[in-house]
């Protein structure tokens, strides 16, 4: 059994696959299973993979979205541990997955998170999503970056399947619900930068697409507790705007 499965869905994802497969490849002082999730790309993203790591599990096929893919990527999964990376993320430094490994071996937990940086087409880091510790069995209002994410195999196959397929933005919310406040797995935040993001892709597109991801949020938490989520969704909001900070403006190069 690999230590890890890290399960990458990708479409045409040619200008930016290398990187994730490359960070992803370097890790060290772990074993690592990557799947590459591809919905039928039309681009290089397939001949690109298997000369960047020929070892990765590349499953074609179609599906619904990103959500359906990752639960299809899941499915193949034989790893201890599960985490997702985008296809146009990848890992800060390579011993990041050690530094996780250890994490769950120490703490005994389900669940390992951390903190991503948000980059532009310069590199330069706009945005650093600092996660923080949360209380046990609750989210504290906030929302995990799910590239920073990691869970037991085991833990996450409880669910149904991973991801609610009928979200476009937020099934990753919705997860972290079902898993941290409904099923109430113990959870460690690793204090440091594990994935670095690049801005632009489904989540971050526009303000329509943001204003989607908040009503999905609600819809969620209302699905998982049955009651009205907007309250949660305004802390949400909130809890963003500090960590925009003063980058926008002094933009700078990722840290780990």
């Amino acid at each position: 059994m690999p230590d890890f499965s890290i399960v990458t869905v990708c479409y045409n994802s040619a200008a930016t696959v290398a990187d994730t497969l490359r960070s992803v490849l370097e890790q060290s002082g772990v074993s690592v299973e990557h799947i590459l999730k591809d919905a039928g790309s039309k681009d290089e993203t397939i001949a690109i993979a298997a000369r960047v790591n020929p070892a990765a599990v590349v499953e074609v096929s179609r599906d619904r979205g990103v959500y359906d893919g990752m639960n299809q990527g899941f499915a193949l999964a034989t790893g201890d541990i599960v985490g997702f990376l985008n296809s146009d993320d990848y890992y800060a430094e390579p011993n990041v997955l050690q530094a996780v490994r250890d994490t769950f071996a120490a703490t005994d937990c389900d669940i390992v998170y951390g903190d991503i940086a948000m980059i532009n087409a310069a590199g330069q880091v706009v945005r650093s999503w600092i996660s923080g510790e949360i209380s046990s069995g609750s989210l504290n209002g906030k929302q995990l970056p799910h590239p920073a994410l990691f869970v037991r195999r085991a833990a996450l196959a409880r669910l149904c399947q991973p991801f609610d397929p009928s979200y476009r933005i937020s099934a990753d919310y919705k997860q972290q619900l079902l898993l941290v406040e409904k099923a109430g797995l113990p959870t460690t935040y690793l204090r440091r930068t594990v994935t670095i993001m690049r801005t632009g892709g489904e989540s971050t597109r526009n303000l329509k697409v943001v204003v989607q991801g908040w009503i999905e949020c609600a819809r969620a938490y209302r699905e998982v507790h049955n009651r009205s989520g907007w309250l949660m969704v305004a802390r949400k909001v909130f809890s963003k705007v500090g960590q925009v900070q003063a980058r926008l403006f002094h933009p700078g190069k990722p840290k780990a």
